[in-house]
């Protein structure tokens, strides 16, 4: 097999992740066309059909799964195989992909920005992928190695993966102007305010809901902080945040948090990293600067 093959097996990939060629275009960034040309491509070189696509939808044929399955096996082999190559040399090249919760930014127990620095000024030639994502797909990602490294909540474990306590993060209850709740300097116990139209996470089921509050109308689930802010910016739903994420709504009077003392809650933030895997240089030192910012 060339390069060119190789190339080819990765588009494939990303179309079968993607579950379709309009959805891929995204993660090649590339046209649909390029890569409906690439596709065809790689079946006239294999000489087998591996997807059907048309009215009906995308889907992989038989042949297809099975050379999605082996693909992968080669990629990643190709991908180790530059790793070990590199760690002879003792060189820190090659890529990191990382997953983290959105919001972080502002944390005073988490220097996000000043850990990137860091890492670039330690690894100047290995490029970072950072991405957001909710807790459960960065455990399934990593499970599947296709990340280095995660950093959120998980609650519950997994087995398979080695998880590191960085920080924690108070969650404090809001309402936005307009809520009936915004005027008011009353304290409400946990009964009176789970009443109240409420905006969770969407991971886990939308159950993480630590502390003594467990509302009872749950008309929105978000999975980024985005979406919470919002709907308590339109001040119908209550909804808990991190302080950094709400202080620019509460300091232009759109926003106020609600009996802090009594329903706010910590999360517990951690790293999360493979377990039995042979770690790349680069790996080694990620895991070494998160370790000196963990609790």
């Amino acid at each position: 097999m060339s390069n060119p093959d190789l190339h080819l097996l990765r588009v494939f990939m990303a179309v079968a992740e993607s579950g379709g060629f309009s959805q891929a275009q995204i993660a090649l960034n590339v046209s649909q066309s390029t890569i409906s040309t690439q596709m065809i491509d790689l079946e006239t070189r294999l000489g087998m059909r591996l997807c059907r696509r048309g009215r009906a939808g995308f889907a992989l044929t038989d042949e297809g799964r099975e050379v999605f399955k082996y693909a992968k096996d080669l990629i990643q082999d190709c991908d180790e195989f530059v790793g070990k190559v590199n760690g002879i040399r003792g060189d820190l090249s090659g890529e990191l992909r990382i997953a983290t919760a959105d919001s972080l930014l502002g944390n005073r127990a988490f220097p996000f920005e000043t850990i990137l620095a860091e890492l670039r000024d330690a690894m100047p030639a290995v490029v970072l992928q950072l991405s957001v994502m909710d807790p459960l797909e960065i455990e399934r990602l990593i499970l599947e190695q296709k990340l280095h490294m995660g950093l959120h909540t998980f609650p519950n474990h997994a087995p398979g993966l080695r998880y590191i306590k960085m920080f924690e993060e108070e969650q404090t209850l809001y309402c936005g102007r307009g809520h009936p709740l915004f005027d008011s300097d009353v304290t409400l116990e946990a009964s009176e305010l789970e009443e109240y139209e409420y905006a969770s996470r969407s991971y886990y089921g939308g159950a993480l809901r630590p502390g003594k509050l467990k509302p009872k109308k749950n008309h929105i689930h978000s999975g980024n902080m985005e979406g919470i802010v919002a709907a308590v910016l339109s001040g119908r739903f209550l909804g808990h945040l991190p302080v950094q994420c709400a202080q620019t709504w509460v300091d232009q009077g759109r926003m106020k948090p609600l009996s802090t003392a009594l329903h706010s809650y910590k999360a517990t933030f951690e790293c999360v990293f493979p377990i039995g895997a042979r770690m790349a240089n680069p790996q080694r030192v990620l895991e070494d600067v998160m370790v000196k910012y963990s609790t």
